[in-house]
């Protein structure tokens, strides 16, 4: 008897196609509810028998990926900040979102292709959204602020919270964007693919986060390149952002301190806010060099200076540039870890036998975008945007080239 096509994929294709649809939710709602619904995804999903044959052939890169996590929550303990939230969240998080994204990996028959389309709409559906609230300034989340939380209306804490939310649901939409436009293209659609990217593109340019303007541009040049030239650029990138963990922090704040007054002064005032943080992080590195100031030190450590005559802190909960936050908080210890797992990451998906020029495009769109994120504005602990990479990074594997028949 003739095994069914999708014996074996029915319990993850299940939670696959639930999940990418509540996630297509969740960008609409600002990104921040996502998390739960992927960590139930990856229990729920979660392959054992795909896993245990892992021991065949160790997955090194994941395995200094899970040293470096343990190293980050670990580091805790000596922490100035009291609450474990952080560590517990990484702990347990991050394990279920990747047990998630490896179930979507190995689906296959009929639940391979239901996702694949999941996947499609939920980008599709997270982009139009966001793009119908750039072109209308915000008028739908603005009006359930006010009359489902109570937001006054015309104050500007309002209107901040609503960029806010539409800014967090734009990250999303842009890590998914890359990796749904390959997925159409592949399939014959190229325009519609091409029609998400300019609708996303757009949508980037709004609610006042110049870094979705710039994680969107950068992401577009990496997937062109790695689609000329997959191994090498893929290679090239991963490398790039392993060095960045390393030197940027012995770099960054003495060139933030070093830059002219001419030049700062003719800067958006959050980036000046930023060199100023960058500045004064780079103080605390050398007083803790080893094993860094514990996770989320950053929230306690206190620090103000006056910049174009407002007084602002200068750890505001973490320096808004994830290698000088993994150096402050899990020494150089971490910088290597995180430095080393990358390298070899990049070495695991550039030798893949069976990357395509589509895979290849689209994981460097969501690496380099993500990285832009975390590099220029998000904390790297955040597990709203920690859970949302997981999803794209499984968006990415629909991409791979079909084995040929022997």
């Amino acid at each position: 008897m003739t095994a069914l096509p999708d014996k074996g994929h029915t319990r993850p294709g299940i939670t696959a196609v639930v999940v990418m649809f509540f996630a297509g939710v969740a960008a609409i709602a600002g990104g921040l509810p996502l998390p739960p619904f992927i960590a139930l995804g990856g229990l729920i999903a979660l392959p054992w028998k795909q896993i245990l044959r892992l021991r065949k052939d160790p997955p090194w890169e994941a395995l200094l990926a899970a040293l470096f996590v343990g190293w980050a929550a670990l580091s805790w303990t000596w922490s100035p900040y009291d609450r474990p939230d952080q560590a517990l969240k990484l702990i347990a998080g991050i394990p279920l979102y990747a047990a998630l994204a490896f179930a979507i990996a190995h689906l296959e028959g009929r639940w391979r292709a239901r996702a694949e389309a999941m996947f499609l709409f939920m980008a599709f559906m997270a982009s139009i959204y966001l793009f119908a609230e750039f072109v209308n300034e915000g008028e739908a989340t603005l009006a359930y602020k006010i009359l489902i939380e109570g937001a006054p209306a015309g104050d500007l804490h309002t209107t901040n919270e609503v960029n806010r939310s539409l800014g967090h649901g734009a990250l999303l939409a842009i890590l998914f964007a890359g990796p749904a436009a390959a997925l159409a293209w592949r399939e014959g659609g190229p325009l519609i693919g091409l029609l998400l990217l300019a609708i996303t593109g757009m949508m980037s340019l709004g609610f006042g986060l110049e870094v979705n303007t710039v994680a969107f541009i950068a992401a577009v040049a990496a997937a062109a390149l790695a689609y000329a030239w997959p191994r090498g650029a893929l290679s090239a990138i991963f490398g790039g952002m392993a060095g960045a963990f390393i030197v940027v922090p012995l770099t960054l704040p003495s060139v933030a301190g070093a830059l002219p007054e001419s030049i700062r002064s003719r800067l958006p005032e959050s980036w000046e806010i930023r060199l100023e943080i960058w500045r004064f992080t780079g103080t605390l590195l050398s007083e803790r060099p080893w094993t860094g100031w514990g996770l989320d030190a950053g929230r306690v450590i206190e620090g103000e200076a006056e910049i174009r005559g407002t007084v602002q802190q200068l750890l505001p909960l973490h320096p808004h540039n994830a290698p000088l936050q993994v150096w402050m908080e899990t020494g150089a210890f971490g910088a290597i870890l995180i430095a080393f797992a990358l390298v070899m990451m990049g070495g695991r998906i550039a030798g893949a036998p069976l990357l395509s020029r589509l895979q290849a495009a689209s994981i460097a769109w969501v690496a380099v975008a993500y990285f832009c994120f975390i590099f220029f504005s998000y904390g790297i602990w955040q597990e709203w945007h920690a859970a949302a990479l997981a999803l794209a990074i499984a968006g990415t594997t629909f991409l791979s080239a079909r084995p040929k028949a022997a």
